[in-house]
């Protein structure tokens, strides 16, 4: 009886320390999806541990319960095992990583197609553009942007950004008020708000956090973008796809469904069967993770199994990023709906393209296009160079490595897209600030060269005449942008361009746009000087 009264108050402290690290448990998701993903890390070190604690046991009268837990101290057996188990904890923590992506490869069926399709939409206006655009045209002192994402609407592709609380009581008091939209086809500044109470949402403090919330709903789950989207009743809502595992040692990843999260707080966790009947979310292209289309894609260059991966590399493709905003990117086919694009280059140091992956972003199926032999396509970071390497007037590009005499322009996101069934790169030509488009070039993967260049800075119809040019093929009036080094070839002096009022091609400060004239005129003097020599005899 006295043994029973004093178990009691121990008894009650683990149901209350159970109760609290369960209502806690969104805490510590890290540590349990590394158990509940990678097992075969820490559960063969753990029976090694097991059978070392059951060998240093044998030593007493009886092998029980409390002696393998609580073996004798120094014992041999439990010290050689735990060396063991370290040593094989972290070979396998180097292992799993290949043996779960070469399961990802096997579990995906890769169509392989034999043409690239065309008539795609691509944005015109890149990720951290979009930022400051959209943050420097957002007037509230109280709130700020978060969770920029591109999403598929009937107007096209727009940016959509989530109004977040700022400052630390409000992230404990107030709820966001919404969302923005940015038309991601039009360079110039078209921000629009749409107020709607969002109760739950990211960056809100304690219970009203969207993964708190979301994390208690579906705890062993890997969670996707958090994407706000307008609804056709002119609401808010926030869509987030998620990731489940399956397999016993060797875990890999599949879509497990999505939530959408309303106004008043309410969440739906839908199948991805019945995701996809609705109508919203088919219309947004954010039914499929975009973390877990990339996974899939790197994934294809485990094709020929890990030993190639890891020694001999035949046919064994990587994925090359150039910038923050990572590939792939959302490309949208219209009535054919929208993929995750990602081009990928051949293993080592070569700067082709070897691959076209093309994920769709409503059921997950992936399509690959291998480059044919003797058929040579620039890749991603080929495209860039190419641009950096074309005389632009008015832009002067930065050094890579940001170094002195760098200019103040930079060359970024080569968006892949399919015209006539041939791969160009759509390159955004921006100020260091990133406050504006300046330049879009056209990058033809196959030529290595530039095929037009559109003047978002000085043309207003530089948006019409680019998405014109991705639908047909041909470059509005026959004629592409003049570069200084084709007005030397021509034998004629570059004439002097009128630098933008609204400084949207040079950076926007009075200090940015009188560098950028100072550049511009030290330009002409060369090339004057360049065709003087040719004149004289």
């Amino acid at each position: 009886m006295l043994r029973s009264r004093a178990l009691a108050p121990s008894a009650i402290g683990i149901v209350v320390l159970a109760a609290v690290l369960w209502f806690l448990r969104p805490f510590f998701h890290g540590i349990a999806m590394f158990l509940w993903t990678s097992p075969l890390v820490w559960f063969p070190p753990l029976l090694v541990m097991l059978a070392g604690a059951a060998l240093a046991a044998r030593g007493r009268r009886r092998i029980t319960v409390e002696n393998i837990v609580a073996p004798r101290r120094g014992s041999p057996a439990l010290l050689g095992a735990g060396i063991v188990a370290v040593v094989l904890f972290l070979l396998l923590g180097v292992a799993n990583g290949p043996l779960s992506a070469r399961a990802l490869y096997t579990d995906t069926r890769f169509a392989e197609v034999d043409r690239l399709p065309s008539g795609a939409t691509v944005r015109l206006v890149p990720k951290e553009v979009a930022v400051q655009v959209a943050s420097s045209g957002f007037n509230s002192p109280t709130e700020y942007l978060t969770n920029f994402s591109i999403v598929r609407t009937p107007e096209g592709l727009r940016w959509t950004a989530l109004r977040t609380p700022d400052g630390l009581i409000r992230t404990f008091t107030k709820a966001s008020q919404g969302i923005v939209t940015l038309d991601a086809g039009l360079t110039r500044r078209s921000v629009e708000q749409v107020d709607s109470e969002l109760r739950v949402a990211p960056g809100l403090r304690l219970t009203d956090n969207l993964r708190w919330r979301l994390l208690k709903k579906r705890y062993f789950v890997e969670l996707g973008e958090e994407v706000g989207i307008e609804y056709p009743d002119g609401r808010a809502r926030i869509i987030v796809p998620y990731i489940e595992y399956e397999g016993w040692l060797v875990r890999r990843p599949k879509l497990g469904g999505v939530f959408i999260v309303s106004p008043d707080g309410s969440i739906e966790d839908l199948e991805p069967a019945e995701a996809r009947r609705r109508p919203e979310i088919r219309a947004s292209g954010r039914l499929f993770p975009e973390r877990l289309a990339r996974r899939i894609q790197d994934s294809y260059a485990y094709k020929r199994g890990i030993w190639n991966k890891l020694f001999v590399h035949e046919e064994q493709t990587q994925i090359t990023d150039t910038e923050v905003n990572a590939q792939p990117y959302l490309i949208d086919f219209g009535g054919r709906g929208a993929r995750w694009v990602t081009v990928a280059e051949p293993y080592g140091r070569a700067f082709a393209a070897s691959a076209v992956f093309m994920t769709d972003t409503l059921t997950g199926r992936t399509e690959v296009y291998r480059v044919p032999r003797g058929q040579s396509l620039s890749g991603n970071r080929r495209a860039l160079d190419t641009v950096r390497s074309i005389a632009i007037n008015g832009v002067t590009f930065a050094n890579q490595g940001e170094g002195p005499g760098g200019g103040r322009f930079r060359a970024v996101e080569p968006r892949p897209v399919f015209v006539d069934e041939r791969l160009v790169y759509l390159v955004s030509v921006i100020p260091q600030s990133a406050n504006s488009v300046s330049k879009t070039v056209i990058v033809d993967a196959e030529q290595n060269k530039q095929v037009a260049i559109f003047d978002n800075d000085t043309d207003p119809e530089a948006e019409r005449k680019t998405v014109e040019y991705l639908q047909t093929g041909d470059v509005p009036g026959d004629e592409p942008a003049t570069t200084t080094a084709q007005a030397d070839a021509e034998g004629e002096a570059t004439p002097t361009p009128t630098p933008d009022a609204g400084g949207g091609g040079g950076g926007g400060s009075t200090a940015d746009r009188l560098d950028e004239l100072i550049e511009r005129q030290r330009e002409i003097l060369r090339d004057t000087q360049a065709l003087r020599e040719r004149l004289e005899p």
